[in-house]
């Protein structure tokens, strides 16, 4: 659920995002954030407190900020997608 959660924070934040879980390990998840700065910003400092962001207790244990741009369409879920999915909807989201 990390990665319906991320989306619904970015969406909260009026923010576009994608989430992808990598392929070779799966507690690991690849996200690009796109829009107000202070905003991505707020988002990025709210995952590095390492507390839940659901109720799944989902969290962050290590946060790497890179210089490449991961194009939102690219991802599995995004902004524009994250309502294709059946997710369980027995989640609190946090973020």
């Amino acid at each position: 659920m990390f990665r319906q959660t991320f989306i619904r924070g970015a969406q909260k934040r009026k923010l576009k995002a994608g989430a992808t879980n990598d392929a070779n390990d799966r507690d690991r998840v690849h996200c690009s954030l796109a829009g107000d700065d202070a905003a991505v910003d707020e988002m990025i400092s709210t995952l590095q407190q390492g507390k839940p962001i659901n109720s799944w207790n989902a969290y962050v244990e290590e946060l790497h900020v890179l210089d490449c741009f991961t194009e939102i369409s690219e991802h599995q879920v995004t902004t524009d997608n994250v309502n294709r999915f059946h997710w369980s909807p027995k989640v609190e989201f946090y973020l």
